[in-house]
């Protein structure tokens, strides 16, 4: 029983969470669903109580605050997944084996009354057993169909839940992923950093491209902005994958090296700069030659009692030191 209580559960929550949505004329989209699911299940307290506490205040719910209550308690983790994707996944998963193991024993019993049927046939005094035999073969049937109905339905709905799953996963990305670049952008930095372990040995790397405001303005945005691509190419392909790359806007970029030391970073920066002061650039439509681009980087070890803040700051300070310093060069602090 304990398998369709879950299962019922997930059904009566989500009827509550669709009509939560309707009564305050709020769309259904993903966003909107797992704060409202999350409040309805109350799997988040917190959230649950500042819901609580805004419709005692105003009467009413807007999307505004829901947007606000997903980026406080939810976008920064992987809360959909864990508190509603995944129990509505393994509820469904389980009553899926159930029904499956029901028709298996149904086939089974099937084949033994086939089995009786036909013994009792040779014999005319077993005909009131025979018409017995019958009704519960029409009957195990009829079970039959439904179950395989119901495990139908049951496997389209485990689809839908994992094409939400998906389209949650492609929303997570699209906040935090610079979308030119596809590298972090500052939210997504701020998440990942909140996974490291700041006690550990970290460094930093901030990189501009020199002079890019004069490259921009004589060669257009468009351009610009495939050069940037590329030099972010350049930064992701020079690093681990647990290193991690942002861009914090135009022409800027940070690094975060994972449990390397400053001498570490700074060889790491070395090959970034080098091999973008060794790009080809080209327009496409005139096949020239466009100018060499070069980066100026700004590398830096986390201290005792340095806060990420206060890392990026020293990396800046390093970077102004290159760039006063005649650029095209890395520089440690």
């Amino acid at each position: 029983m304990l398998i369709k209580d879950n299962f019922d559960e997930v059904l009566k929550f989500s009827a509550s969470t669709n009509e939560f949505l309707s009564h305050y004329q709020i769309p259904a989209s993903p966003v909107n669903y797992s704060v409202t699911y999350l409040h309805i299940s109350k799997r988040n307290e917190k959230l649950t109580a500042e819901l609580e506490r805004h419709v005692q205040t105003f009467q009413d719910v807007d999307l505004t605050f829901i947007e606000g209550l997903f980026e406080k308690y939810i976008s920064n983790s992987h809360t959909i997944d864990k508190q509603i994707l995944e129990p509505i996944e393994k509820s469904l998963t389980s009553t899926l084996e159930k029904i499956n193991l029901q028709v298996d024993s149904a086939k089974a019993a099937t084949s033994n009354l086939i089995k009786a049927k036909k013994a009792l046939s040779k014999h005319e005094h077993h005909k009131s057993m025979q018409n017995i035999v019958a009704f519960l073969m029409k009957n195990i049937t009829f079970s039959q169909q439904q179950h395989t109905d119901l495990s139908l339905d049951l496997t389209r709905t485990c689809g839908e839940v994992n094409f939400l799953k998906s389209k949650l996963q492609a929303a997570r990305n699209e906040v935090i992923v610079d979308s030119l670049t596809g590298l972090y952008n500052r939210r997504g930095c701020d998440i990942k950093l909140k996974e490291l372990d700041i006690e550990q040995v970290h460094s930093s790397l901030a990189i501009d491209i020199d002079h890019f405001k004069n490259f921009n303005d004589k060669f257009g945005h468009v351009i610009g902005d495939k050069v940037i691509q590329r030099i972010a190419k350049v930064i992701l392909s020079s690093i681990s994958d647990n290193d991690i790359a942002v861009r914090f806007g135009g022409e800027e970029f940070a690094v975060v090296m994972v449990n390397k030391t400053k001498t570490q970073a700074y060889e790491v920066a070395e090959n970034i700069r080098l091999a973008i002061s060794q790009l080809k650039l080209m327009q496409r439509d005139s096949k020239a030659n466009l100018p060499k681009i070069s980066v100026s980087i700004g590398v830096v070890q986390r201290e005792e009692e340095l806060n990420w803040a206060a890392i990026f700051e020293q990396a800046n300070t390093a970077l102004y030191h290159a760039k006063n310093s005649g650029r095209n060069r890395s520089v440690c602090l």
